[in-house]
This record gives C-alpha cells, sequence and structure tokens, in this order.
C-alpha cells in the first residue's frame, strides 16, 4: 500500500511549522530553513516543500525581492483542513451527523469544506481529498461498491466513514451496532407479550438495515417466534426517496386488507415509526392497545412530540463526530496510527407506544 500523505515528512513538517505560525503574529518572520532543519531534525529539501505546502494555502508569503517568509496578514489559524462529504438530501439524521463532527473538529481547530453528492460513483474524490487534509464521508444509503473503497483509497489522505459499515483495513469507519439495534427490539417486544411481530423494511438496501435485520432475526429464532416472509414488509425505498410515505402507504394497504395478524410492529427507522403512527390510526386500530409501534429512533428529540409518544432505540449521535475526529486526530498525528473502527451502542428508550 503507498505511503499516506500524513505519514510523508513534509507533511508532518508542515504541520509543525504551522502549529508554529499559529503562535505568531501577522508579518512576523519565519525561522529560515537553515534553522527548521535543525528545529525539526529535517532535511532541507523536507523544509522546502513544507514551506511551499504553508504557503499554497496562503498562511505564509515571501514578498517580492524578500528571501524569507513571513506570516500572512489575513489567514485562518487552523491546526488541519477537512473535506466533508454528504449525500444532497434533506435529512435530519445527517444534519446532526455533520453538525456533531462539525462541533468535534471546533474543539480541534479545524476548517471545514463541504460537498454533497447524489452518486457517489460520479464524486471526484481526488480532487476533493487534494484541498485537504483529510475527509469525512457519509455514503449514501447503498451497499458500498468496491470501486468506491478503491476511489477512497487512491487520494492517499486518511477518511472516516461514518454510518455505513466498512471494514477496510485502510479506511477509518465509525457505525451503529445495528445488529443489536434489530437484536434489542426483539427482546424490547417479546419481553412485553408480543408474539407476532411486523418487521418493517423501510430503507433502501445497504448495510445498516440488513444488520438491523439480522439482528432481529437472530433474536425472534431465539424466541421461537416467526420471521420474515408474511412478518417481514419491505417498502421497496430507494436512496434519496422519502421514507415516510413510501412506509405510509405500504402499511395501510397490509393492514387495510384484511385485520393484521400481528400485533407489534418494529420500524428499522424513525421516519417509518412516524408513518406506522398515522397508518395504524388511521385503519381505526390504537396504538399500543391493538398494535404497538417501536422504531429505531434517529431524530430521538421528535420521537417524545408524537401521539402517542414514541418508543425509540436509540443513540448519542454526538459520537459520530466525536469518534471521526479522534480516528483523523490519530491519522494526521506525527507517528499516525494504523486505521481503526468505532462501534456507537444503541439503547432502549421506551414511551406510549408500547
Amino acid at each position: 500500500m503507498p505511503k499516506l500523505l500524513t505519514e510523508t515528512k513534509h507533511f508532518q513538517a508542515a504541520s509543525q511549522i504551522r502549529e508554529l505560525v499559529n503562535t505568531l503574529s501577522p508579518g512576523e518572520v519565519l525561522p529560515v530553513a537553515s534553522e527548521l532543519m535543525e528545529t525539526l531534525n529535517i532535511s532541507h529539501g523536507t523544509a522546502m516543500r513544507a514551506l511551499k505546502v504553508l504557503a499554497d494555502e496562503g498562511v505564509i508569503v515571501r514578498p517580492m525581492g524578500k528571501l524569507r517568509y513571513r506570516i500572512a496578514e489575513r489567514f485562518e489559524r487552523v491546526s488541519a483542513r477537512i473535506s466533508m462529504v454528504r449525500p444532497d438530501f434533506p435529512s435530519s439524521d445527517l444534519d446532526g451527523m455533520v453538525q456533531s463532527v462539525y462541533e468535534a473538529g471546533k474543539k480541534r481547530n479545524w476548517k471545514f469544506n463541504q460537498y454533497c453528492f447524489r452518486k457517489s460513483d460520479e464524486v471526484d474524490f481526488t480532487r476533493i481529498m487534494g484541498e485537504a487534509d483529510a475527509m469525512v464521508l457519509i455514503p449514501t444509503a447503498e451497499f458500498i461498491s468496491e470501486e468506491l473503497i478503491r476511489a477512497l483509497l487512491k487520494p492517499e489522505r486518511p477518511v472516516a466513514v461514518l454510518l455505513q459499515h466498512l471494514r477496510h483495513p485502510g479506511i477509518n469507519n465509525v457505525y451503529i451496532n445495528d445488529f443489536r439495534v434489530g437484536e434489542l427490539a426483539a427482546e424490547t417486544l417479546f419481553e412485553r407479550g408480543h408474539r407476532r411481530i411486523l418487521f418493517v423494511k423501510d430503507q433502501p438496501d445497504e448495510t445498516t438495515m440488513a444488520e438491523r435485520y439480522r439482528g432481529f432475526s437472530a433474536a425472534a429464532e431465539r424466541f421461537g417466534i416467526p420471521c420474515g416472509g408474511e412478518w417481514f414488509l419491505d417498502t421497496h425505498l430507494h436512496a434519496f426517496e422519502d421514507g415516510r410515505e413510501n412506509c405510509y402507504r405500504a402499511l395501510s394497504e397490509l393492514i387495510g386488507r384484511k385485520k393484521p395478524e400481528f400485533t407489534a410492529v418494529f420500524c428499522a427507522s424513525m421516519m417509518g415509526g412516524v408513518a406506522a403512527l398515522r397508518a395504524v390510526r388511521e385503519q381505526g386500530l390504537a396504538v399500543p392497545d391493538d398494535i404497538a409501534v417501536l422504531a429505531f429512533g434517529g431524530e430521538s428529540d421528535l420521537a417524545p412530540y408524537l401521539y402517542p409518544p414514541l418508543s425509540c432505540i436509540e443513540i448519542h449521535y454526538e459520537l459520530f463526530g466525536e469518534y471521526a475526529a479522534r480516528l483523523l486526530e490519530a491519522a494526521l498525528s506525527p507517528e499516525p496510527s494504523e486505521p481503526c473502527r468505532f462501534t456507537i451502542e444503541p439503547r432502549l428508550v421506551l414511551r406510549e407506544s408500547i
């Protein structure tokens, strides 16, 4: 595997010089290359390349006819430049993740550039990464292809992928323990007397959905309750489609055909849970007396305000930002660590819908 940019001597030297620059005032003169060579224990070529990196960023300037670099009159005192790349889709979940990364980066004095996309195979990651020291990527709701993995590795800069499960040794990954999400859903409803539970697939085919159903199925098998077939409702949602409308229509049609045999519904997303409450109520049934509703609560601040308040399996969304920042911080350090993964554990929040 080619050496990461952060492992190169000139990148590390530029990071150390940037720390020095952040302590100086505009117009002050930087040490000459020979002084930097001695202070940082680097070669002349490394010192000059590091200075060029900072000059290209506009952090330092060399006035016409002068031999020494000076601190630019106006520049942002940042410790790293991070590209934030996310789907071009309105979502409270995605907004919460992005905001958590920004908050964690602010503590570390990082500057962010945001990019939005609709098709990952049309994103020029080489260009985006060329404008930054590292990247945070939230993929679309789809299985990550080998082509995308190769594209992420090509720029040779640290990358942190959020939400989707990506077990690749060269890429940092932060994701939810989605297997436990599904398992906890089945356990919760089973413990409250439900033996006929409908699993609602209200998201596209991707890793989080696959893991939630795998966990749900494992727990259902352990309890000896039916799973799959008539107990599985696929809303056939695709990336960038409205999950609420798809789920509402599919569930309304299912309940409207005949009296449902299931006594509880688990929706794998918050939007599915919102749609389920409406569909059940409009079909003349009561929640939770006739059908209990449980959902994975991405937008956890919304659930208490629904009618009835929706029981959810939730997470602390700020962990996406903090974990991503820790991974990139380690990768950007003078002695970068190997890429690794962080898992966010879910928790059950009971309200009046079950």
